[in-house]
């Protein structure tokens, strides 16, 4: 056990469970307001107003409802049909937006690690590279996500396995709702081992993991329950 590299680490954990909650909400944030969207950023989630289109599609549906309620074909059909389509896209695409950008950081991690390969061997691991693999560890964010929603449901069931932006993502694009938490969950999960077993240093190794415990506990409580709620209300 080295008590020093437990300290630094385990600070370091602390420091990124914020920085990946709120990067993973500017994902969501970043994708609507592509699509013109008003936001609003909290320390664990994002708000948005639907806007112009979604007060068009209220009115026409407020003007035909006992049509749109039997199916029957009225005046603005077709304005509504693809009002609708367009505001189901564009929410699938801000609920993505986040999960890609978690998925993105934690893929440039490993890419920084790879094309450093070479220089690790020389040198040893330098700061660049364990920034790099505390950045490829976002990946533990779908891990994560996969584990406390079926942990959830085996001391609470409540007839949902999975849930998340991925349950969300796999249900927009008309899948089986386990879908997308289960291949980003396992890839997740084969990208962690690899950079923890293969990259951190043998002698460091339970170090580090152990510090990824009480650091990620840490963070999480401080950032969700505590600073989170003043800084970002």
């Amino acid at each position: 056990m080295n008590i020093r590299k437990l300290l630094i680490f385990t600070i370091a954990f602390i420091l990124f469970t914020p920085i990946g909650t709120v990067s993973h909400e500017y994902g969501h944030v970043i994708v609507a307001k592509y699509f013109g969207y008003e936001t609003t950023l909290h320390y664990g989630s994002m708000n948005y107003d639907s806007g112009e289109l979604k007060d068009r599609l209220d009115a026409i549906r407020t003007e035909f409802e006992k049509e749109i309620e039997a199916g029957a074909d009225f005046e603005k059909r077709t304005e509504y049909e693809r009002g609708v389509e367009k505001l189901r896209s564009n929410r699938l695409w801000i609920t993505m937006g986040g999960p890609i950008q978690t998925i993105l950081t934690g893929t440039i991690g490993l890419l920084i690690l790879v094309y450093r390969k070479k220089k690790r061997k020389l040198g040893g691991l330098k700061m660049i590279d364990w920034l790099a693999i505390f950045l490829t560890l976002f990946w533990l964010r779908e891990v994560f996500n996969l584990v406390m929603s079926v942990g959830r449901e085996l001391i609470a069931p409540n007839g949902s396995w999975f849930g998340g932006d991925e349950r969300k993502i796999s249900l927009g694009l008309d899948l089986w709702a386990g879908t997308v938490p289960i291949i980003m969950g396992v890839i997740g999960f084969v990208i962690s081992i690899f950079v923890i077993f293969r990259m951190v240093p043998k002698h460091l190794r339970f170090t580090f993991i152990l510090s990824g415990l009480i650091g990620g506990i840490i963070g999480l409580v401080l950032w969700m329950d505590i600073i989170g709620p003043i800084l970002l209300p």
